[in-house]
């Protein structure tokens, strides 16, 4: 066992429990392509929107699968079968979010496998078609030697994962620094980062498998780093780190790099919301273009358009998995302030907490986006079991956004 806060049996049967999954989803694959060819239509989604959900159920399986195994124990080799099945369910995803992390672990596990350089062309493509602009990613692939360029400044998660960029930089010019540095990201840093991923207690819930930095690891192999002080951390694979020594990295010196222009810095910023000025109070600048389109939207597109468009821009069927589910919902048409709300929580804005989580806990991850303008804490009330907060302006007054209240 490499993870000592596991349970052998539990992680076995979760294993066994996927693969059933797995081949149902398999089954009802074959059987939609099957009904597709013959322009058979039996559920209310179309059937290749069915088919991505099989194959990313299936990829989310997989992964579970490998830290499974590796909390196991069980020998490294044996997950490269696994990383080419992911690899292959999560190239059949289309444009489904598939989550920042499994993507970030993907990537790192095809550098610690040292997978066929190809494979890592085809995450490269994946990432592209997921629009995911991520600086530890950028690096990773960029280092990857596969001719990668596009480097950017943003962090899709800046807690933790923009502490990676003092490891790197540290690592250009001290070694040893870096090491240090690399020491206290995963024993201080990492872990606590995700807490408002409901990682925290975790281990003591049904499915837990593990949680393992790769990423970490990857870096760590890449810049060359000693990372002997973690070979207990309970969340560094330290045997990934170490299973094979033959992957060649192109050198990067980031202060050398020319940073990618982001579409949301602002001289490219359009400034205004048409369709509800106040909101301007409370929304940041950069998300000005977007709320006063969702409004406008909102306002004129029948739900079922409506639906159709933002079930993956703001994950909408995440949260009513049906579109009949988010028309009852939207009966009364009173949503539009918590869909403003879930729009901001995707975009990072806004912390969104469960009902049993310390807020104290999770305020570092508050992100603040009106610099250097003072700022205090604001709850957004929503009808649900969720808790909801932002850093806003310290002299908006506002008490409600539509139907949620501001406190």
């Amino acid at each position: 066992m490499r993870d000592f806060l596991g349970i052998e049996e539990k992680f076995r049967e979760d294993i066994e429990y996927n693969k059933e999954f797995i081949e149902e989803n398999r089954d009802d694959i074959k059987s939609l392509k099957e009904d597709e060819k013959n322009g058979i239509q039996r559920n209310p989604n179309d059937n290749k929107s069915i088919i991505e959900a099989r194959y990313l159920s299936n990829f989310i399986y997989e992964i579970e699968n490998i830290r499974a195994k590796y909390s196991l124990g069980e020998d490294v080799s044996t997950l490269e079968g696994d990383f080419q099945q992911a690899l292959y369910d999560l190239g059949h995803t289309g444009t489904s979010k598939v989550g920042y992390t499994n993507l970030l672990w993907m990537i790192s596990l095809g550098i610690l496998l040292e997978t066929d350089k190809l494979n890592l062309k085809r995450l490269e493509k994946i990432v592209e078609e997921k629009n995911i602009k991520d600086a530890v990613i950028d690096f990773l692939l960029f280092a990857s030697d596969i001719g990668y360029t596009k480097i950017t400044n943003n962090y899709f998660k800046e807690n933790p994962y923009a502490k990676t960029r003092e490891i790197i930089e540290l690592a250009e010019t001290d070694k040893e620094e870096a090491s240090k540095r690399l020491q206290k990201y995963m024993e201080k840093e990492w872990f606590k980062g995700h807490y408002d991923y409901e990682w925290k207690n975790a281990h003591k819930e049904p499915g837990y498998v593990g949680f393992w930095s790769f990423e970490t690891a990857a870096l760590a192999k890449i810049l060359d780093l000693d990372d002997s002080s973690l070979i207990n951390n309970n969340h560094y694979p330290y045997d990934l780190a170490h299973y094979k020594n033959s992957m060649r990295f192109k050198p990067i010196s980031l202060n050398d790099l020319i940073i990618e222009q982001e579409i949301e810095q602002t001289d490219l910023i359009i400034e205004g919301i048409e369709n509800n000025p106040l909101l301007e109070k409370i929304i940041p600048t950069r998300w000005h273009v977007f709320v006063n389109e969702l409004i406008h939207d909102y306002e004129v597109m029948a739900d079922s358009d409506f639906y159709e468009k933002y079930k993956k821009v703001m994950g909408l069927d995440q949260i009513w998995f049906q579109y009949q589910e988010y028309e009852e919902a939207n009966e009364q048409k009173n949503l539009l302030g918590s869909l403003i709300v879930f729009a901001m929580v995707d975009k990072g804005y806004l912390l969104q907490l469960d009902y049993k989580e310390d807020l104290e806990e999770y305020y570092s991850s508050l992100k603040d986006f009106w610099n250097p303008t003072k700022t205090k804490l604001v709850q957004f009330i929503v009808d649900n079991d969720q808790y909801y907060y932002a850093l806003l302006p310290i002299d908006v007054n506002m008490k409600e956004m539509y139907e949620v209240k501001l406190q």
